[in-house]
C-alpha cells in the first residue's frame, strides 16, 4: 500500500505531462519549416512515449517551406506514432528546377501505421509562377497509371507542346513523353527517396474554381 500510492501518482502525472512533453519537442523540430498553430500528441498508456511510440500526433500550421525529402525524413522520424496528421494552410515545395518552389493550398499529410497519404489543391497561376521562364504545365488527365499534363517549351529535346505521363515506378515518381517511340527511354525522375516509396497519383479538377486542380498522393514508408 505503502509503494502502490506514489507509483500511482507517478503515473497519472506521467499520464498528464508526457504528452505535453512530447507536443513541445514535435514543435521545436517543425518550427524550423514555418509557422506551427498548434502541435497535440496522444499516448495511452503515455509511458509509451518513453520508447518512441504514441497514438496519435496532429499538426495544424499556418505556412510551410519544406522539400520532399525533408518530409520525408519528418516522416520516419514519426514512425512510432500511429496516426500522424499534419494539416497547412499554404506550403511552399522547394525542388530541384523550381527557383522559388511550388506553392500549394490546404495541404495535408495523413500517415497511419507505414501507410501515408498526402492531399492539396493548386491552381494553374501557382503552376505557372513556380516553374522557370519559357516552361509551362498543365494537367489533362488521371487515371490508374498516373496523371498526364501537356508539358511546352525545350522538354526532353524539344521544343514543343508534348503530352507528359508522370506516373508510379518501383516507389520513385517518373515523368516520360507519351506518343513517342520509346518514350519510356527518354524518362526522368521526378522524386526518389529510400524512406518513402509512392504507390499512386492523382490530380483533378475542383468543382466550381476554375483552373484549380486538387492533388493526392499515396505512398509507404520504406
Amino acid at each position: 500500500m505503502a509503494i502502490a500510492g506514489p507509483v500511482a501518482l507517478v503515473a497519472v502525472l506521467g499520464q498528464a505531462l508526457l504528452p505535453s512533453i512530447a507536443a513541445d519537442r514535435a514543435r521545436a523540430t517543425l518550427d524550423r519549416y514555418g509557422t506551427i498553430g498548434s502541435v497535440s500528441v496522444s499516448a495511452w498508456p503515455a509511458i509509451e512515449l518513453l520508447w518512441g511510440k504514441a497514438d496519435s500526433l496532429t499538426v495544424h500550421a499556418t505556412k510551410l517551406t519544406v522539400s520532399p525529402t525533408q518530409i520525408a525524413s519528418l516522416l520516419a522520424q514519426a514512425r512510432g506514432f500511429h496516426d500522424v496528421s499534419v494539416s497547412a494552410g499554404q506550403v511552399t515545395l522547394l525542388a530541384p528546377g523550381l527557383p522559388t518552389g511550388l506553392t500549394v493550398s490546404r495541404a495535408r499529410v495523413r500517415k497511419q501505421g507505414a501507410s501515408v497519404s498526402a492531399s492539396a489543391t493548386v491552381t494553374q497561376a501557382q503552376l505557372d509562377h513556380a516553374l522557370p521562364g519559357g516552361l509551362g504545365v498543365r494537367p489533362l488527365s488521371s487515371g490508374p497509371q498516373g496523371v498526364t499534363v501537356r508539358a511546352s517549351g525545350a522538354l526532353f529535346g524539344v521544343k514543343a507542346s508534348i503530352d507528359v505521363l508522370a506516373r508510379p515506378l518501383e516507389g520513385n515518381i517518373v515523368a516520360e513523353p507519351e506518343g513517342v517511340p520509346f518514350g519510356s527511354l527518354a524518362s526522368i525522375t521526378l522524386f526518389s527517396n529510400p524512406r518513402l516509396k509512392v504507390r499512386r497519383i492523382a490530380v483533378g479538377a475542383v468543382p466550381g474554381q476554375p483552373s484549380t486542380y486538387s492533388l493526392y498522393l499515396g505512398a509507404s514508408i520504406g
